[in-house]
């Protein structure tokens, strides 16, 4: 992309000649060619001294401002009163400017501090602002003089999603070292504790290697988890084959069940047969799987935990309930978020990641379904996730004829 500059006269009374777009500052400097060109076509010296010929002047117009128009990023051009004199359909979609006007002042007072100071400062000025009309927004906001004359072109990018996706991402870096870094530190305390034990007292030996078996569990767990996000992270990466529900979850209550026992919690299993859906039969697998053991940890011995797949007008639904210790109102609206725990000690000391749910949620999105939760504290929960089910293959329904 690039924007090459011819001189006619002197600095301030050139022309550009268009052979790209580019990024914001390629904007401004566009802008201002078209601007000076407009200028050049329209001004005399007896019309320059009236403010209304000025700011006439300023409004572009020909192919070039024809390409502006386009642009993903606004652009909005204001006279030395800082008025606007002309804007892009996304400068003035991201300003909230009338339909089919302009108004006689800039609604957001953010930008027009920006372009205030560039005028004063008579340079290009760049911040990031935030407004509250005619949405609440993230702005980059360029602005920079045209030229002795006066007036000011100002380009205009949301960075909304762009500032959130970052933070979001911190975010996730924060709480993914932490949690990496909880067990580790464990295992090597307690690795440190067994060199101790194991001459001295061979029973406390014995407990501290049953500790560092569950915290490297912990931390294997932990790590199949943040896979399993980065995989789902990429939506066109979700294949679309015909997927075998039920003979997915009959497969993952075959691992579930060793836990369940160790535990004395009582599986009731209803799978029935020919569930089908369009996507990823590994991801499926980790919806159910996940499903299954976050039941199975927060329910105590002797308990029950029901799982329930089966296909219900046109969506196939995955149901796992159990009478465990529920959860509360208020935690209900964010047990999907990662890393978001009820009780992070409990949690930890179950083996949880904190990643379970969220990885369920990721994975119904991805298939165009959701996942639903009903608790109640101290009678447990139900997880109901459903998505959108399909026939089954031709092969299968001929063998079932």
């Amino acid at each position: 992309m690039l924007l090459t500059r011819r001189n006619e006269h002197n600095m301030n009374d050139f022309t550009w000649l268009l052979t790209g777009a580019g990024l914001a500052g390629g904007l401004v400097v566009l802008a201002l060619g078209v601007v000076s060109a407009r200028r050049r076509r329209s001004t005399s010296p007896g019309q320059s001294s009236r403010a209304a010929n000025r700011d006439d002047a300023l409004a572009p117009s020909g192919r070039e401002w024809a390409i502006i128009e386009r642009m993903a990023e606004g652009l909005v051009v204001l006279s030395d009163l800082l008025r606007p004199v002309a804007a892009n359909r996304a400068g003035r979609e991201l300003l909230g400017f009338p339909e089919g006007s302009l108004p006689p002042r800039l609604p957001s007072d953010e930008v027009r501090t920006v372009a205030r100071r560039a005028l004063d400062r008579s340079g290009a000025v760049e911040e990031v602002v935030s407004i509250w009309f005619p949405a609440r927004k993230t702005l980059r906001v360029r602005a920079e003089p045209l030229d002795s004359r006066g007036g000011v072109v100002v380009v205009i990018e949301d960075v909304t999603e762009e500032l959130e996706t970052q933070r979001i991402r911190r975010e996730f870096v924060a709480h993914a070292s932490h949690e990496l870094k909880s067990p580790v530190a464990s295992m090597q305390t307690l690795a440190e504790a067994l060199r101790h034990a194991v001459r001295e007292d061979p029973s406390a030996a014995q407990r501290f290697a049953d500790r560092i078996e569950f915290e490297s569990a912990r931390l294997g767990r932990l790590i199949g988890d943040l896979l399993d996000l980065s995989r789902l992270e990429d939506p066109d990466a979700v294949p679309r084959e015909v997927v075998d529900l039920s003979a997915g979850a009959k497969r993952v209550m075959e691992d579930a069940e060793h836990e369940a026992v160790s535990k004395e919690i009582t599986l009731d299993v209803e799978i029935s047969d020919g569930v089908f859906v369009k996507g990823d039969e590994a991801q499926m697998a980790v919806l159910v799987r996940n499903l299954v053991e976050n039941a199975v940890r927060y329910t105590p011995e002797g308990g029950r935990v029901s799982v329930d797949v089966y296909q219900e007008d046109e969506s196939a639904v995955v149901r796992v309930s159990d009478n465990g210790i529920g959860i509360p109102m208020e935690a209900q609206g964010r047990v999907f978020e990662r890393f978001y725990r009820v009780d992070r000690a409990r949690s930890r000391d179950r083996g949880g990641t904190g990643l379970g749910l969220a990885i369920v949620k990721h994975v119904a999105e991805l298939h165009g379904g959701i996942v639903e939760l009903e608790s109640e504290l101290g009678r447990g929960s139900i997880f109901t996730a459903r998505v959108p089910a399909v026939r089954p293959p031709p092969q299968r329904i001929a063998s079932a004829g």
